[in-house]
């Protein structure tokens, strides 16, 4: 099993985004990423294994946790 972080952003959306895939059965952990791609500041991902990160996008994407074009997200 690998993981993989959904980059975010804010570390509100990324709790709130954590709290939603966990009450939908996906365990997430919220991660500080070292360069917020946008702004060059710090940002946060939320980690999830592989195997439930096209899921976890869905949920995030509507519920306005992520924009629907899809997140920065890579493997750790």
């Amino acid at each position: 099993m690998n993981k993989e972080l959904i980059y975010i952003g804010s570390v509100t959306q990324a709790m709130k985004g954590r709290d939603l895939l966990k009450k939908n059965g996906i365990a997430a952990h919220i991660e500080r990423s070292a360069v917020d791609l946008d702004t060059g500041g710090c940002g946060y991902s939320i980690m999830v294994v592989d195997e439930n990160r096209a899921k976890a996008e869905l949920i995030l994407k509507r519920h306005h946790i992520i924009k629907g074009n899809g997140s920065k997200a890579g493997n750790p």
